[in-house]
């Protein structure tokens, strides 16, 4: 089977990236393996290739201010690499590629299923009402499955299939009861907007009791969180790691104890640091926001949600962590996540794209 993976330009740094790069992997290595490729939507050539060392990819590039006509360029270029290449199944990583490419699909007279796979909340994306083009879709939560149906599509349409996450033999303990709770955030650095550092700085402000939060990640409002940390005269227990390559070798080598992960966000794809938290045996606290951690979080089990308006039930977690009220089991974490695991999620992946190309074919 053919399988062109089609979208805008990505940064190349995310979290995305690393999803499909190890789906791609994945189709290509398995026992009958399939013939994977990429082609991107682009406006310039910054975007970082790193990622796709090893996959085979085009770029259409389109400078055009126009938005009519520099989409109409893209569809043309498409529409000539699909009379070349004729893959059987075309899967859009965001929501535009799936109008470009149904109308690039019309254009070449080509037959393949289009599937959508949107990797971010649709309700705070530019031209969702485009991913209807699609045939069939690709849902990474059930928030996100419940966006699609209130477009129109048919339940029958959508196929829930989350994000992966390698399965991990180290296992990352919390500190023990005689120890300072240390606290983890993992993302970008947004004050308020999606990421909310300002509700996570507020409500360990408020704690009773002594703790740590380590920081690792950059963003545009850096300088902003910081200067939050010393407004609230917190700063001293705040370590701020600034963007790491490897982020999970930083906490394993230099943090190695966490109580747990905290996410604040008033939205996600699906928040998969919450997975990779788990993974290594971190319980987390989040946010119930759309989309994702309703789907991962098993209250008691491998941490708790708090709805994302009330900062009171936030603290209440954090304060049952640094008056050491809770204690998870780090071995239940990761098995709390065992569908989620990489082998088991391309497995279920492959199963799915695989039936609905062979029912398009009856």
């Amino acid at each position: 089977m053919k399988i062109a993976f089609v979208g805008e330009a990505v940064s190349g740094f995310g979290g995305m990236e690393t999803v499909i790069r190890d789906v791609i992997l994945s189709l290509k290595n398995k026992d009958m393996p399939d013939s994977c490729e990429m082609f991107f939507f682009c406006r310039n050539d910054n975007m970082d290739k790193k990622w796709l060392q090893g996959i085979d990819y085009t770029c259409s590039f389109s400078k055009i201010k126009l938005s009519f006509f520099r989409r109409l360029k893209h569809i043309n270029n498409f529409d000539r690499w699909l009379k070349n290449n004729k893959p059987d199944v075309v899967i859009c990583i965001d929501v535009l590629s799936c109008m470009l490419a149904s109308k690039a699909r019309l254009k070449s007279q080509q037959s393949f299923v289009l599937f959508s796979w949107p990797h971010f909340s649709l309700d705070h994306k530019k031209h969702a009402e485009c991913i209807v083009y699609a045939d069939h879709h690709l849902a990474i939560s059930t928030g996100i499955k419940k966006q699609i149906l209130a477009r129109g599509v048919p339940e029958k349409r959508i196929s829930l299939i989350y994000n992966p996450v390698t399965r991990q033999n180290i296992t990352i303990p919390a500190p023990a009861e005689n120890e300072v709770a240390t606290f983890l955030y993992m993302g970008r650095m947004k004050f308020e907007g999606q990421k909310r550092i300002k509700d996570l700085l507020d409500g360990l402000a408020s704690v009773d009791g002594p703790w740590k939060l380590h920081v690792i990640g950059d963003g545009s409002d850096f300088q902003k969180c910081q200067s939050y940390g010393r407004e609230l005269q917190v700063d001293d227990k705040i370590i701020w790691h600034g963007w790491q390559e490897k982020p999970w070798e930083l906490v394993q080598n230099e943090i190695q104890k966490v109580s747990a992960l905290l996410l604040t966000s008033s939205f996600e794809g699906f928040g998969m640091v919450l997975l990779e938290a788990m993974s290594y045996g971190i319980p987390c606290i989040s946010a119930n926001c759309t989309a994702g951690p309703e789907d991962i979080i098993k209250e008691g089990v491998n941490g708790f949600l708090y709805p994302p308006s009330e900062l009171n039930k936030f603290i209440f977690h954090l304060n049952q962590q640094v008056n050491h009220l809770i204690v998870f089991d780090s071995q239940a974490v990761k098995h709390s996540i065992s569908m989620f695991y990489s082998e088991v999620y391309h497995k279920n992946m492959n199963e799915i794209i695989s039936s609905i190309k062979n029912k398009s074919s009856i």
